[in-house]
């Protein structure tokens, strides 16, 4: 099986990442995607001429910001006995996530959730919550 784990280097993503390796046990078959999404403002454009926003993955700013939050998750999935590829992605994280499962064909993707009020999803979206409405594949989201 082939699975993605998101990470943001929250609490919640590394909480996700323990109860996926701890619980369902990924076997030397199986592939891991640790994915973090450098996540971009929902309409980038605005700020042309006012701040260089990075637009690719290998930008030296995503890779600094990336690095930490990459090594905390797979020290969480040592347990696992399968290859763990790192995986660094800009954009929208939701539909970054949901085309890098469509386009691999993952079969899982694990995601925490931060429990944020209705209030607060309306305002600042929810990664998890666009997940599970638009992914191809099962997702688990772990509180």
């Amino acid at each position: 099986m082939r699975y993605i784990v998101a990470t943001d280097g929250s609490h919640a993503s590394l909480k996700a990442a323990g109860f996926f390796v701890q619980h369902l046990c990924p076997g030397a078959e199986d592939e891991i995607f640790v994915i973090y999404v450098f996540p971009l403002p929902s309409d980038p454009e605005c700020y042309e001429g006012v701040v260089a926003l990075p637009r690719e993955a290998s930008d030296a700013r995503i890779v600094e910001a990336a690095r930490p939050i990459l090594k905390r998750t797979k020290t969480v999935l040592a347990g696992a006995k399968c290859p763990i590829h790192d995986v660094v992605l800009v954009g929208n994280p939701a539909r970054e996530l949901v085309v890098f499962a469509m386009n691999l064909g993952v079969d899982l993707i694990v995601a925490g959730t931060r429990g944020r009020s209705p209030e607060q999803e309306l305002y600042l979206g929810s990664v998890s919550s666009g997940l599970t409405h638009r992914a191809p594949c099962s997702v688990l989201v772990v509180r």
